[in-house]
């Protein structure tokens, strides 16, 4: 076991690691620039090959690889000595490091690169047949299609068809602006070229902000994980997690990327923490029988209760102060539970991707489902409560 202080990095590791297991997305559909040899080695590498028609699907996944090369000098250490749980030093050889376990999510062999397959079939919602047809899919158009908007499809008499809906959300940073749906005619790109300029401006504008993050914060993996998911929604929020396997591209990269992170970081402190063989194991999420059905993932929730008499109670205040009153207790709501997240992140020593929701006084945290993890809670619950 590792100590707590170093716990709480490796899991910051880990969650990077499956954050940017779609990184790749972004960079081919940028068309990032790389060697023949590069781009060949990765493909061998990182995508499955699909004997029957003779093509290696899931490009992307390559890519993965070729983005984290490309981006590391502005990362935390991936490649030192002290990288637990992943391998340490830099080569394509091996097995764990950090880089391998990212980029094989769609063709897994070891421990690590099971934990982050694992976590990202469970974000898709994939069952082991429909994942194994996803797999050998070949994606299609993914350079034009756009995020379609959830809001279009309230009240509908029935599910529309993906060709019927209107409206989609423009590829561009988040913005005051881009969190509206626009006509899909004004988004979406009638070219294969003009939408790969569009990701390309994404692409420069991630590498501009990523080297913007202090250097001193990269000795800080947690303080340094908060800074990268900031700038991570700001450029994929209207990127489509997925266009293949006639996929509705309902849900961004953003969303995937922090789901996939909670889940692994969950999944991979579970058998660290119960101290199980990673052969084992490995072989086990492979073949999904018994241990699909163990409960390994413990989900928190925080509520706080009687949030609207609270906020609407004024105490016999003037009309005048009214608006006032109702913002200030309703930050102080946010506050409570935003401060009530922390403290549990930091008492089980977990990064802040592993927070899923916090809002109108709720929030959801991702943990393992493990003894030491039950034991700090009931710690907490006691904590809270006298505090309160």
């Amino acid at each position: 076991m590792t100590n707590s202080s170093s716990l709480l990095d490796s899991s910051c590791r880990v969650a990077f690691a499956a954050y940017i297991h779609d990184l790749g997305k972004l960079g081919e559909r940028a068309r990032i620039e790389q060697t023949k040899e590069q781009k060949e080695n990765n493909i061998h590498l990182y995508c499955p090959f699909n004997a029957k028609y003779g093509y290696h699907s899931h490009k992307h996944a390559a890519y993965t690889g070729i983005c984290i090369d490309e981006l590391e000098s502005m990362l935390p250490h991936i490649t030192g000595e002290d990288m637990f749980p992943f391998q340490g030093w830099k080569s394509q050889n091996v097995d764990d490091s950090m880089i391998n376990a990212a980029a094989a999510h769609h063709k897994p062999n070891t421990f690590l690169q099971w934990i982050i397959a694992t976590a990202d079939r469970i974000a898709s919602g994939f069952e082991r047949e429909e994942f194994e047809q996803y797999n050998k899919a070949e994606e299609k158009s993914h350079y034009r299609t756009r995020l379609v908007s959830l809001f279009e499809q309230i009240h509908q008499p029935q599910e529309k068809n993906i060709g019927e809906l209107k409206y989609r959300y423009p590829l561009t940073p988040l913005t005051s602006e881009s969190i509206f749906p626009q006509p899909r005619t004004n988004v979406e790109p009638e070219t294969d070229s003009s939408a790969q300029a569009q990701y390309q401006n994404l692409w420069l504008h991630f590498k501009e902000k990523l080297n913007t993050i202090p250097q001193s914060h990269r000795k800080n993996w947690s303080l340094w994980l908060d800074h990268f998911d900031s700038l991570w929604m700001t450029v994929s929020q209207a990127i489509p997690a997925a266009t293949a396997f006639n996929s509705k591209p309902d849900v961004s990269l953003y969303d995937h990327s922090k789901t996939t992170a909670a889940l692994a970081t969950a999944l991979w402190r579970y058998h660290h923490e119960n101290e199980d063989d990673h052969t084992e194991v490995a072989k086990a999420l492979k073949e999904r029988h018994q241990d699909w059905q163990q409960q390994k993932f413990l989900l928190i929730q925080g509520d706080f209760f009687g949030i609207q008499d609270f906020i609407f109670t004024t105490g016999g205040e003037t009309n005048k102060q009214a608006n006032k009153l109702l913002r200030g207790k309703s930050f102080y709501v946010s506050l409570l539970t935003e401060l009530a997240a922390l403290r549990i992140l930091e008492k089980l020593q977990l990064p802040s991707t592993s927070q899923i929701t916090n809002a109108a006084g709720k929030f959801l945290i991702i943990a393992a489902n493990t003894k030491q993890t039950k034991e700090k809670i009931n710690e907490l619950k006691q904590e809270f409560a006298q505090w309160f």
